[in-house]
């Protein structure tokens, strides 16, 4: 007893202190998800006034122009933060890796000045793509010193003061690009709200970390970093050819306006399949790790889950993006404008190759709690290498924008099959119980697309609305598919929560 008795309080600290440290982890992730929901409401805001005020050949511009540095800075901010978080705790923080990345960023400002100097002479670009060159070269060493700042937070966990600058920053660069855009800047605006972005950023990073250490150069240290940047370069420049890719590929066949066009497409199919990717990862890495974490679970049980969640994602996914293609003409023109209507097509495209990816979202999490991660690179890389490969054949064959967008729907097939191969080899699940589950979430969003099809035909434009149009389409399409979902997707849902709820 008295044993039990003297134990008891060491044991309820204990429970105290990892229930207090669970709280702060989930209000850490709390502020970390709000914050990048401002950054998403932002960043859909500013591209919504911009395509109000600018022309398609505007945004490509600014699309290819931001591009280019952007390449730039991820090359010079590459590995820095990372380095600083991994960082042994309890010995001071080298400030050579911070001088060492102010000189990464200067050279490459430099390197982007030289370029700009060559264009003058040999391009002699129009006033305002040069001052929108300089402003955002301007941000690239500001960059550097910002991302240090950003892992020494990260290093000490105050993921909170993390958060509120990024959410602060980026609803202050809204304010000025808007502020810029209604006044005539053209875009210049554009660039000015990226500048007041990261003056922000700096500001407020620098207030929160307060780490500014004496200059220093240790040579031994810099060569370390250095190494360690350079093996994360090869990962970023991946992440670059995998977003910003087709965009160039795009401006060298065919130019600066398909650009503009297809960049509105993608931003608003990337902000829908956001809404999507999150929820779904966060669920998945939650089951099958607490399916691996489970004795008993075993093979049978990893591939009944895999196909339960697999089947899951379809309901969620298919109707969103099948409704969005369907009302694509009526969601441009309500979002973007009239002058953006070559967009919707692309619109329809590119909502088709994201529903046929959709399963790519559960490579991480299945194949991390497999054991198989060091596989992500490799598919990653082999991706990115196929929807390039696809872009560029499509653009040799037929230099047009529609056919670049068809050429996004082959990639996605064929790296969806390559996908679906790894994570059948990694769960073992069996392909006529996932073809069954998941034919209802199917069958249920071609009825939802034939409802708002048909509802759209039989009003034959009499609304003379397109938001009227938009409303009735998002009204018929949601009800058709929660009759089906409901009708078809309780028995999956409740064999779902039993087979997790058993775990």
């Amino acid at each position: 007893m008295g044993t039990t008795i003297t134990d008891s309080p060491d044991l309820s600290d204990a429970e105290e202190d990892r229930e207090r440290g669970t709280a702060s982890t989930s209000r850490d992730a709390l502020w970390i998800s709000g914050a990048r929901l401002v950054s998403q409401f932002c960043g859909i805001g500013t591209l919504l006034v911009a395509a109000r005020v600018l022309s398609p050949a505007e945004v490509g511009v600014f699309a290819m122009v931001s591009s280019t540095v952007l390449l730039q800075s991820k090359i010079a901010e590459a590995g820095w933060s990372e380095y600083l978080i991994a960082a042994p705790h309890g010995r001071e923080l080298p400030g050579t890796v911070l001088y060492c990345a102010l000189a990464s960023g200067l050279a490459f400002t430099i390197l982007g000045l030289m370029g700009l100097a060559v264009s003058l002479v040999w391009l002699t670009p129009a006033g305002s793509i040069f001052f929108t060159l300089l402003l955002l070269m301007a941000t690239i060493v500001p960059g550097t010193f910002i991302i240090c700042q950003s892992g020494v937070l990260v290093r000490d966990r105050r993921l909170r003061e993390l958060a509120c600058y990024q959410a602060a920053s980026e609803f202050s660069g809204l304010l000025v690009t808007t502020g810029g855009l209604l006044l005539g800047w053209g875009i210049i605006a554009l660039a000015a709200g990226r500048c007041c972005v990261v003056l922000v950023a700096l500001v407020m990073s620098t207030g929160f970390a307060r780490w500014l250490p004496r200059f220093e150069f240790k040579l031994a240290t810099a060569r370390e970093a250095l190494a360690y940047s350079s093996r994360l370069l090869a990962s970023r420049l991946m992440q670059f050819a995998q977003s910003y890719g087709a965009e160039f590929l795009i401006v060298f066949f065919i130019g600066a306006t398909e650009v503009g066009l297809y960049r509105m497409a993608s931003r608003i199919v990337g902000a829908v399949t956001e809404l999507i990717s999150e929820p779904v990862r966060m669920l998945a890495w939650s089951y099958f790790s607490r399916q691996q974490g489970e004795a008993g679970g075993g093979a049978e049980g990893l591939a009944r889950l895999a196909g339960l969640i697999m089947a899951a994602t379809a309901f969620a996914a298919l109707p969103v993006f099948m409704g969005l293609a369907v009302i694509s003409e009526q969601l441009v023109s309500v979002l973007l404008g009239a002058q953006w209507l070559a967009a919707a097509p692309v619109l329809i495209l590119l909502a088709a190759a994201r529903g046929i990816a959709v399963v790519q979202m559960l490579n991480e999490p299945v194949l991390s709690i497999t054991g198989r991660v060091a596989l992500l690179p490799r598919l990653n890389m082999l991706f990115t290498a196929t929807s390039l490969a696809c872009l560029a054949i499509a653009g040799w064959v037929r230099p047009d924008l529609v056919n670049i967008a068809v050429a996004q729907v082959a990639a996605a097939a064929l790296t969806t099959s390559v996908s679906l191969y790894f994570l059948q080899c990694s769960t073992g699940f069996r392909w006529p119980s996932l073809l069954h589950r998941i034919f209802p979430a199917g069958l249920g969003a071609c009825v939802m697309v034939g409802a708002v099809g048909l509802a759209l035909h039989m009003a034959g434009g009499s609304l003379h609305l397109p938001l009227l149009e938009l409303l009735m389409g998002v009204a018929v399409g949601s009800l058709a598919y929660v009759v089906i979902a409901w009708s078809s997707g309780r028995a999956l849902m409740a064999e779902l929560n039993h087979v997790t709820g058993a775990q």
